[in-house]
């Protein structure tokens, strides 16, 4: 299932604000994009901050993940292609965090708006491939990958085929009102570009 959004920021917030609730927490990475932080404090939900390895080219310290986490984690965040670190997670490490999810009973919420920004050997794997193993929400953007930042188009898109969510009471209700001639805009500047593009190529 995917959402429009108002660029990533919004999608950002409406699922952070969607999971807020007494006691929860969610789990964020250190160093990160400062706006996961920001949105969880707007929402009351507490966040804690787990560290990504510098000497294993910035990996997500699974074990201090573990350590953590509690019966009120309701998620944890991942940035890949990471910003501001830059690296790109490989197929092995983001199946070890699906498989950590897993074990804690918690959903990835994956922001890939870097997606097709690459830098390095490392191919782009997306999260979502690993929705059988954990629930995975996808945040994106076509703003850095394209080019175009003024447009403001972004999604989420849920990625639960097993419906682990429903079945174990941890569900979603996102709402989002936009604009509606705000997104007839964004639109039909899309497809004036995708035609465009596909003549070139």
């Amino acid at each position: 299932m995917y959402y429009m959004t108002v660029g990533c920021n919004q999608g950002t917030e409406a699922v952070i604000h969607s999971l807020a609730r007494p006691n929860a927490n969610i789990l964020l990475p250190r160093p990160s994009y400062a706006h996961f932080e920001a949105r969880s404090i707007f929402s009351g939900l507490e966040f804690r901050k787990y560290d990504l390895l510098p000497e294993k080219e910035w990996e997500i310290d699974l074990q201090g993940i573990e350590a953590m986490s509690d019966e009120n984690t309701v998620a944890m965040v991942i940035i890949n292609p990471n910003n501001p670190c830059g690296n790109v997670y490989s197929h092995y490490h983001l199946k070890k965090v699906a498989e950590t999810a897993r074990k804690l009973r918690i959903m990835v919420i994956a922001d890939e708006v870097y997606r097709e920004t690459i830098y390095g050997d490392n191919p782009f794997v997306p999260m979502g491939k690993f929705s059988l193993i954990a629930p995975v929400i996808t945040l994106g953007s076509i703003s850095k990958g394209w080019i175009v930042p003024g447009w403001r188009i972004g999604w989420i898109a849920l990625n639960d085929p097993r419906g682990l969510l429903k079945s174990t009471g941890t569900w979603i209700r996102i709402t989002i009102g936009v604009e509606a001639q705000m997104l007839e805009d964004a639109l039909e500047r899309l497809n004036g570009f995708c035609k465009r593009y596909q003549k070139k190529t």
